[in-house]
C-alpha cells in the first residue's frame, strides 16, 4: 500500500484491495486484524495519517484541508475525527510544536 499509494483513492475497499492482492476479503481483514488495526477502514486511515504529517512537516502546503483531500480523505470533517483518532490532537495542536 505504501509503494502504490492506493489508499489515496477516496473509493478504495476491502474487496478492491483483496482482488488486487489476488486474495479474498476474510484473509485480508484476518491479516490487518493480526498486524493490530480494528478495521479496513482504520488502516487505511492510518495510512492517510502518516502521509497528511508527513506532507506537513515537509512542508509540502500550509493549508491542511488541501493535503487532507490530496491523501484520500473526502472531507474535513472526516480527516479531522481521523487525526484526532490517531494522534489525540488537532492537526494545530499536533504541529503547535
Amino acid at each position: 500500500m505504501k509503494l502504490t499509494c492506493d489508499y489515496r483513492d477516496p473509493d478504495i475497499s476491502l474487496n478492491m484491495l483483496a482482488a488486487s492482492l489476488c486474495t479474498n476479503r476474510t484473509t485480508l481483514s484476518c491479516a490487518l486484524h493480526e498486524l493490530g488495526y480494528v478495521s479496513f477502514s482504520a488502516y487505511i486511515n492510518s495510512l492517510r495519517i502518516e502521509e497528511f504529517i508527513q506532507r506537513v512537516r515537509s512542508k509540502e502546503s500550509t493549508n491542511y484541508q488541501d493535503i487532507f483531500y490530496d491523501v484520500g480523505f473526502r472531507s474535513r470533517a472526516t480527516a479531522l475525527r481521523n487525526f484526532k483518532q490517531y494522534t489525540g490532537k488537532t492537526p494545530s495542536e499536533y504541529f503547535s510544536n
